[in-house]
Parts: C-alpha cells; structure tokens; sequence
C-alpha cells in the first residue's frame, strides 16, 4: 500500500502458492476503496478455476454488499462495482462498441486491475489489454521470484528484478504458513523404467500375442523414457502403485491413505493407475481412487467430493489438478510423470503445501495433524532438477499466422528477383495473399489500432513503387509481428497453411530434403480428412492424388496454390491423430528407490558441502573400514558395526552435535546403509515389500500350506497393513481392514496357530529393517 501511496501505479507481489494472495488481494481492493481512490475493480485470471476462486473466495466472501459479477462471453453490466474474468474472455469484451459506435469499456472504466498469475499472461498476446487499460495494475502470481520472466518485470516497473513484495516458500514454512517437504521425498524407479523393454523380456505368450496383433516381438525395444507414450506395462503402473500405498502417509486411523494427488503422464495411464488400485485392493471397491480429468463430464463434481468426502482418497490426474485446486489435508504427492517446466512443478508441489491450520478434516491426516507432507517421485524429477535447475527453456514460439507470413514474403521475395512470365503471375498470386492477410487484421483491436498508420502503408499500392522502401523489410519488420491478433484461426487449417507455404518456398529453392520432410507431414493431414462428408467427398479426387507417388515426382508451385485453394478450408475436419499405445500385460518390480532429504537451492550451502564431505569420507574408507569392507561383500552387520560406521562418518569438520545421521536419513539405520551403497554403486539392501513377501511365500512353502484366495488376500492386506504401520500385534487381525473378511475373522479361515506364525514373521521383519 505504501507503494501505490507513494504515487506508482504499478506492482508485482509474489507469493508462495497458498499465503494467500487472493486475500492480499481482497485487503488492497478493500483498502482503497475506503480511501475513495477506485470505484471499480478488474480481475483478470487466465483459467477458469482461477475465476472461481477470486469471485467465490475473494468477491462473495469479502464483499457480499457490493455489486459484483463474473463477465462471460458477450456479457457486460457496466453497473456493477467489481468484475472477475478470464483474459481470454474479456479480449472478446473489450474490443466491442454500443449501438452509438463508442467502446463499451473505455481505457479508464477500471481503477484497479488485477492479474493472477501474471507470469503467465502479461507478455504474450494479451499485452495490449493492459496497455489500452489507464488503471493502478499488479500482478499477482506464486511463481519464484527466480523463474518469473524479465519482461513481467519490467511491465510492472520492477526495473532491478525485484518484485514489489515477496513472500517466498521459505519464509512461509520458517513461518509454519505452509507445510515442508524438502525432506519427505522418496524416489523410486521399476525394472522397465531403466532398463527399457527388450525381446528377452518377453515370455512366450507375450510374444504370441504381439504377433497376434502383427507386431514383431524380436523387434520389440522400448526404452524407459518410452513408457506410457509408445507402450505401457500394466505391471508397471501396479508396482507404482503398490510402492504408494506400501509407503505412504496415512490418516488418523494408520488403515487408509491420506488425501492424495496422483500426476499421471495421459488419460488413459490415469485409467491404467485407476485399474492398477481396483486390483491390487478390491476391498476398497473402487472407491478409493478417482480419475479426474477436464473431459469427463463429472469432473467439477469429482474435485467436490475429494475437497469434501472422505472417498476418494486419492485423486488421479492429467493436468487438472496441477494448479487452483485448493484441498488443504493433501499429504502425498506422487509424480508419476516427467516434469520439465520449472514454473509447472513448483505449482504441482504447491498442491500439498498448505499448513496443518488450514485443515478442517482432522481425521483424514497422520495422528490427526499434517506437519509435513510427502512426495514420491517415480520419473527421477528431483535429480532432474538438481542436473538442470533451470529445467528446459520454454521460450514462446512465433505465432503460426506469424510463420505464414514470413513464409509467404520470402516466396514473393524470391519470385521478385526473376522476370519470366510465371514468376510474374505467381509472385501476384503471392502478393493476393499477403494483402488478404493484412487486411484480415481487427483494425479496432487495440494492439492493431496503435499501428494503423503502418497498416494503412502496406495496404497502399504506392509500397510497391517507392523506391526508398524495400516492401519486404517492411512488411516483415511493421506487418508480421501484428500476425499474431489475426481473428478466429484455425489451428488445423493455419498448420496446413504453413506446411504448404513452407512446401512453396521449397519448391522455388529447389530444396530437395525440405520439400521431401514436408510432403509426408502434408500427406498425412490429407488422408486424416473424413470422407464421409460431403464436401470432402467432392475432393476426392486431388486427395487421392496427392497421396499417390507419382503426384510428388512432378510436384509444382501451382500445385501447392490447388492444396491451398481446395484442401486447407477443410483441415477443421480433420480427423485427431491415432496414436496406439502398445499395451503388454507383463510383471515389473521396483529396482531402485531413494531418498532424497535435500533439494537444490532450499537448503543452505553448507548442508550441500556436508553430503559431498560424507560421500568423499566413504569412498576413503571403502577399502579399510571393516564395516563398509563387510558391506561390500554382502555381510550382515551388528548393532556395533553400525555404531562404529557412525562415529567414522559423523565425526568431521561438522561435530556430531549440530548434524546427526538421524537428520540426515530419518527412516534411519536401514537409509544410512542404502545411502552408502548407492555411493558405492552397490546393489541396494532388499525393499521391506520383497522381505515381508519372501518371509510369508517361504512359511507357505515350508509347511505345505494350500491356502484359498480368501485366505491369500487376507495374507496380502497384512503384509499392506504391516508395510505401512511398521508394526501389528495379533489384536490388529481383528480390526478394519481385516473384518472386511468377515464379522469372526481371522477365525475360521486360520488357526491361532497360523496366526502367531504371521505376527511371528511381521516381527521378524520388523527387527531386521526397523530397529
């Protein structure tokens, strides 16, 4: 506030996602309203769920006396006091004028305008709302100050880099305003994610039944990074699954997992890991885990239920609930997807951030309070992350109508420089093109207004007689940038457009390669038009041309102004792309897990040095510390051997009591040996799932036990209950989710003494991984 005081008229607050800046927000608006310096108030958001919030959480909530409206498509009630929409929908708004020919939004209609998320919006075509806009502006985003773009900085007059207010994720945790992670992320890969899929891997009937569906098995080679996009393993998504709920954070009760967010790759891997938890846990009945995406008809009422019911527990999805779905009691968080924006998976971890405070459903947390959260990373995105901290650089390409422009000016430029009679005519026939697309520009748009004297230039047949102007650099310098606001493209006809214009230019160079890349691309849009309408039909003909041989043998200029002429106003026809996944039914297991206690650049640097300084002591003493020469030859180690291990590693530069193992590898024990093998290179230690498995198959085996699947299952739940609480006493066999199994089990299905034989082995097991 004493920045607007001070006169400036422009903001930009960061805050970490879940402070609150819908309420600083509401606070700003309140505050100068009372102060008598806005009347009326914009918010602007760039999706839908984001214009929910601010008018259900901000306007309903902080304002109810005041008047106040969400503006839809051709919807504007200039008498009302605060207004929310998304950029998309007011670009339509502001643009249209009354029956008197005059603007029904003027540049000072608004006092106040707010941008949420302004990373986002601010500098790509919406720019000039805010320009025509004469109002105080902040931007308003929870994008780190680090990754927030030079240009939204300079937009909201923060010329030094610095945003007006910062809030960060640190100071909100050192607050207790949210919740931590940085030291709950466990990482965990399966056999087929790094090792890829291989012929050998097939079993005979996997091969039999690729060959079923004409697939060659011996050219079966998948690698890890090819899963869930050109094949899919269902034992896959059941050993990410069994993963979870082996190692989750679970509610008061210990038998359920907490509220849970589930990033899969697509829809249908969501339905995959869907499936995967239908199988693996009837008992729940397919109600503990939901698929929730933007194209199920369900999908607002779905969201409710998991904000506000105790099923689901765990929501699957792609996309939708990345960002602006609020549900404070989250505790987990599984990226099961690769994440390479930086911007995206810092609002994906922001899904799980909000503080135990925030929570209004006490018995869906761990022992009734949420003080930390945890996160599972199946696709190696934290090690991604510390490797690459900026991620991949997501730059904006040209607008497509801005490549067909340019495409054509360098056909008209090339057609210029020869004098024979066709280069004539077709360099006209370019020239056509080239005015049509200028004189398609929104002349009343704003962004196009404040270029009208150039427009009006290039439109001018005088441009291509001026000897002191070269037409081209003009066009491609004042004309192609404004391409961009060109009104209602298509993207299926513009992407056709440029192929063919791109083929065009080809031709006239003579560019072999670029004409023979662009004629299967162009091909395969034209055999995706449906010909069972009519006015495709009618082009049956040229499309059965253009996808014969002989057509691209002789292929010319001319044709490619036919393509243009009769195929490209029908690409908004055009079938989607068929993209089969291979889908095998074969087993996977997890082969690598980790835990990670740190990430770069939120933890102090000396934390860092201290990790490097315990990796370099342990590869020192790889060759003479009798406990790591044991572990090397796969022997078991004593409580001493662990003791000594201790004191050798945690006595350094940093003494013993400001840095403990235990603060370093809370799992304990077990986690500091996995660590020192993976320093080694070492194979890790048996996963607790493979013991507590091996244990029970074992006592099956050696007792010739010939038990039925109701017996099985009931052993499988113990192992799942035992896996996630540690821990079970024979008491527990009689409480939920055992009673499932009926009102008097265990009894009959197992004599007491079977059953003091399994509470035998889950303590075996426990003594020898937990203790």
């Amino acid at each position: 506030m004493e920045h607007i005081h001070k006169g400036h008229r422009k903001a930009l607050i960061v805050m970490a996602t879940g402070t609150g800046k819908t309420r600083v927000a509401m606070a700003i608006i309140d505050q100068l309203m009372r102060e008598g310096r806005v009347q009326k108030v914009l918010f602007l958001t760039d999706r839908i769920s984001l214009r929910k919030q601010a008018y259900d959480k901000g306007f309903m909530r902080f304002f109810k006396e005041e008047g106040k409206e969400v503006i839809l498509s051709g919807n504007y009630n200039p008498e009302k006091r605060l207004y929310v929409s998304t950029i998309q929908t007011f670009q339509e708004i502001y643009t249209q004028k009354d029956i008197s020919g005059r603007y029904i939004i003027s540049p000072g209609t608004f006092d106040l305008v707010f941008s949420d998320e302004a990373h986002r919006s601010i500098y790509s075509k919406w720019k000039g709302i805010f320009t025509y806009l004469d109002a105080i502006q902040i931007g308003l985003t929870a994008t780190p100050a680090d990754m927030v773009e030079r240009d939204t900085f300079r937009f909201f007059e923060c010329d030094d880099g610095i945003p007006t207010a910062l809030y960060s994720y640190e100071d909100a945790v050192r607050d207790g305003v949210l919740c931590d992670f940085r030291k709950n992320v466990s990482g965990a890969r399966t056999h087929f994610q790094i090792e890829g899929i291989k012929p050998k891997d097939l079993t005979e009937g996997e091969r039999e039944e690729l060959l079923k569906k004409g697939i060659d098995p011996d050219e079966f080679n998948f690698e890890g990074s090819e899963l869930e996009k050109k094949v899919a393993v269902k034992g896959t998504s059941e050993a990410i699954v069994r993963e979870f709920m082996d190692n989750c954070l679970t509610d008061q009760t210990g038998n359920l997992p907490a509220k849970t967010v589930f990033f899969a790759i697509s829809q249908t891997h969501a339905r995959r890991l869907s499936e995967a938890f239908e199988k693996l846990y009837p008992e729940y009945k397919g109600q503990l885990a939901r698929v929730i995406v933007s194209e199920d008809s369900r999908a607002q009422q779905l969201i409710k239920d998991f904000e506000t019911k105790s099923f689901p527990r765990i929501a699957i999805s792609v996309d939708m609930m990345d960002t602006g779905i609020d549900v404070p009691e989250v505790c987990n968080l599984v990226f099961a997807k690769p994440v390479f924006s930086k911007i995206k998976f810092w609002q994906m971890l922001g899904r799980g951030t909000r503080a135990d405070e925030a929570c209004e459903h006490r018995e869906w947390l761990p022992d009734g309070k949420k003080e930390y959260f945890k996160v599972f990373d199946f696709w190696n995105n934290f090690e991604y992350w510390n490797m690459n901290p900026e991620g991949v650089k997501n730059e904006s390409p040209e607008a497509i109508t801005n490549r067909i422009f340019l495409s054509r000016l360098k056909q008209l430029g090339e057609l210029m420089e020869r004098r024979d009679p066709v280069s004539i005519k077709a360099a006209e026939q370019v020239k056509t093109k080239i005015i049509a697309d200028i004189e398609s520009l929104p002349k009343d748009s704003v962004n196009v207004r404040e270029h009208l004297q150039d427009v009006e230039k290039a439109l001018s047949p005088k441009l291509w007689d001026n000897i002191a102007v070269d037409p081209i650099e003009f066009l491609q310098k004042k004309i192609m940038p404004l391409m961009k606001f060109k009104p209602d493209v298509n993207l299926k006809e513009a992407t056709f457009t440029l192929r063919c214009e791109k083929l065009a230019y080809a031709l006239l160079e003579n560019d072999k390669a670029e004409i023979d890349r662009l004629k299967t691309s162009i091909a395969e849009m034209v055999d995706r038009l449906p010909r069972t309408l009519d006015s495709v039909r009618a082009r049956e003909a040229l499309m059965d041309n253009v996808l014969s041989r002989s057509f691209w043998e002789t292929v010319s200029f001319e044709d490619v102004q036919v393509l243009l002429s009769d195929l490209a106003p029908l690409m908004p026809y055009m079938t989607k792309e068929p993209r089969e996944t291979i889908v095998i039914d074969m087993s996977d297991i997890i082969a690598e897990r980790k835990e990670w206690q740190l990430f770069k650049g939120t933890e102090p640097d000396y934390v860092q040095a201290y990790y490097l300084e315990i990796e370099a002591r342990i590869k020192e003493l790889a060759e003479t510390h009798p406990s790591i020469r044991k572990l090397k030859n796969n022997e078991h180690l004593t409580d001493y051997d662990l003791e000594q291990l201790e004191e050798t590693l945690f006595t350094s530069s940093f003494n013993r009591e400001n840095t403990q193992s235990s603060d370093l590898y809370p799992s304990g024990r077990a986690s500091l040996v996995d660590f020192i093998r993976q320093v080694l290179g070492l194979s890790s230690s048996p996963s607790p799932d493979a013991l507590i498995k091996n244990a029970f198959q074992n006592y099956i085996k050696e007792n010739n036990k010939h038990y039925s699947a109701d017996q099985l299952n009931f052993i499988l739940t113990l192992q799942t209950v035992f896996l996630r609480k540690k821990h079970v006493e024979y008491s527990t066999l009689w409480q939920p989710p055992f009673t499932n199994f009926g009102t008097t089990a265990p009894s009959p299905m197992f004599s007491q003494e079977e059953l003091n034989s399994f509470i035998d082995i889950c303590k075996g097991v426990e003594k020898d991984l937990f203790m």
